[in-house]
C-alpha cells in the first residue's frame, strides 16, 4: 500500500468519525441524549450501526468525543512546560489561551450543548470520569516532575 492510499484512507476515516459525531450531537441536542438510539445515530449518518460502534465503543463518547483530549490536556501541559515555568504557571497560561480561543474541552459550548450535558444523567456521570480521569492524570504528572512519593500531600 503507497503513502498516498494510507493517507487517503486516514483522511476517510477521520471525515466518517467526525460525521458520525456531527450526527449524533446534532439528535442529541434535538431529543436528548437517553431517547437516541445507536441505530438511529447509524440510520441518520447512513453507515452500519457496527460502524458507529467500532469509533464509538460508548455511547457516551458520541457527545464527549474529546475524551483523551479532556483527560490528558492538563498533564501535557505541566508535562511540555519550559524549563523552570513552574506547574501552575503553565497550567494557567494554557487555560488563559483556551478562554481566549473559546475552546469547547475548557467548557465553553453551546447553551444547548451545556442543556444536554446537564440533562443527561449518564453524561454528567462520563464527565464525572472524565474530570476524575484528568485529576488524576495530573496528579501522576506533578509527582514524577517533583519526584515526590504517590503519598506526599504536597
Amino acid at each position: 500500500m503507497g503513502v498516498m492510499t494510507a493517507g487517503l484512507r486516514e483522511l476517510k476515516k477521520r471525515q466518517t468519525r467526525q460525521m458520525i459525531s456531527d450526527t449524533a450531537t446534532r439528535l442529541f441536542m434535538e431529543r436528548g441524549f437517553e431517547a437516541v438510539t445507536i441505530a438511529e445515530i447509524a440510520t441518520a449518518a447512513q453507515v452500519a450501526k457496527m460502524t458507529v460502534t467500532n469509533y464509538f465503543p460508548r455511547k457516551e463518547d458520541l457527545a464527549l468525543d474529546y475524551h483523551e483530549t479532556i483527560t490528558t490536556a492538563l498533564a501535557r501541559t505541566v508535562e511540555g512546560r519550559p524549563t523552570g515555568e513552574s506547574a501552575l504557571h503553565a497550567l494557567r497560561r494554557a487555560h488563559l489561551a483556551a478562554v481566549e480561543r473559546h475552546d469547547p474541552v475548557a467548557g465553553f459550548s453551546s447553551p444547548e450543548f451545556a442543556r444536554m450535558l446537564a440533562d443527561s444523567p449518564t453524561l454528567t456521570a462520563r464527565l464525572r470520569e472524565l474530570h476524575d480521569q484528568r485529576e488524576e492524570a495530573l496528579a501522576d504528572t506533578l509527582t514524577t516532575a517533583t519526584a515526590a512519593t504517590p503519598d506526599d500531600p504536597t
